[in-house]
């Protein structure tokens, strides 16, 4: 057991150097670009005309970069208009989505989209979420790494997170990589491990509405699961979506191959109905509540059900710097094995940093 600490501790400790390498390297890159690009206006509700790099508004917050004050975080609520040359894919809150610059409108409060195809005027408050399209493949990737660890001497008790999240945008497509694994040892008890990979893509279409899908492979020996392989997708429609909150559902039909300790390896087909809630506060430092709930009957196993829930709240410290509280709850009604746990509850605590 000792050695295995041992092990563990150097390897989170080149995990954690390593995350730091890999986000000053990205914060350099991102600030050599930067200083070529501070070519935007706001107009703000005291009258000033503030200068600088627009790098994208979500959720009601402006991110914008300026040489008098580093990065700096505006309510879009005092915002009265925006001019920007540059390309953003911009939302707006009937749903409708365009690819396009925005310049100042004919009166204050109001800003102008010129799109691919076609210009218009809309109120600010219509606009809910720009996203810049950066011009390489590289400046499109952003995301976050987090990493928790916690240590008792006592019963020597050692847990271990690790977490990455990593997504791609161009236009109305969106790749997401999510790579998540925990690690539980204690003398005299059973490691417990849990790991989970998931490709996702999602295309946005007319309206609201998303086509999406994903390629997964997880492993719980809490749960006597030693594989499970899936693949699927469907369609989905955002409920709510405006600078405040998000609310959106979807269906999607699947294949899974999985196979549990000491069972024979078998095939199953889900119909998954998943809701995704997002929630977002700005007083000052970001708070961010996010949760998914996941109910998958087994159509080839009648009277199987797997449900799932995660829910996080990330509060950040620090300009890109966070801490995470996730709470995971997974069940099974009727696993394959007869000795395997029917649920699994965790919750983890780390720090992370976003890119």
């Amino acid at each position: 057991m000792r050695d295995a600490i041992k092990n563990l501790v150097l390897t989170t400790t080149l995990a954690l150097f390593a995350l730091i390498v890999f986000g000053v390297g990205s914060r350099l890159h991102a600030q050599f670009v930067s200083d070529l690009e501070k070519s935007d206006s706001l107009r703000l509700r005291n009258g000033d005309w503030v200068v600088g790099d627009l790098r994208d508004m979500a959720l009601g917050i402006v991110e914008y970069k300026t040489d008098a004050m580093s990065t700096i975080y505006v309510k879009w609520s005092r915002v009265l208009t925006a001019i920007t040359e540059k390309r953003f894919q911009i939302y707006l809150d009937d749903g409708r989505r365009y690819y396009g610059s925005l310049q100042a409108g004919g009166t204050l409060g109001r800003v102008v989209i010129r799109a691919d195809r076609d210009t218009l005027e809309v109120a600010m408050p219509s606009v809910v979420e720009l996203k810049r399209i950066k011009a390489t493949f590289w400046s499109r990737l952003d995301g976050s790494l987090d990493f928790g660890f916690d240590f008792t001497q006592q019963n020597a008790k050692i847990d271990l997170s690790l977490r990455s999240d990593t997504r791609y945008l161009f236009n109305r497509n969106r790749l997401n990589l999510l790579l998540n694994g925990t690690f539980t040892g204690q003398d005299s008890v059973s490691n417990i491990t849990r790991g989970t990979a998931r490709l996702s893509y999602v295309r946005e279409l007319a309206g609201l509405w998303i086509l999406a899908f994903a390629v997964s492979a997880e492993q719980n020996s809490q749960l006597s699961l030693d594989i499970r392989g899936a693949i699927g997708g469907g369609p989905g429609r955002f409920l709510i979506a405006n600078n405040r909150m998000e609310l959106g559902s979807f269906v999607a039909i699947g294949y899974n191959r999985e196979r549990f300790t000491g069972e024979e390896a078998r095939n199953t087909v889900p119909l998954g109905l998943i809701t995704d809630f997002k929630l977002f506060d700005w007083t000052g430092l970001s708070t961010d509540l996010s949760s998914r709930l996941s109910i998958q009957p087994v159509l080839n196993d009648r009277g199987r059900w797997r449900i799932s829930f995660a829910a996080a709240l990330t509060q950040e410290i620090l300009s890109d710097l966070y801490l995470r509280i996730g709470v995971v709850e997974e069940y099974d009604s009727r696993p394959p094995s007869a000795d395997a746990n029917k649920n699994d509850f965790s919750i983890t605590t780390s720090l992370g940093w976003t890119y």
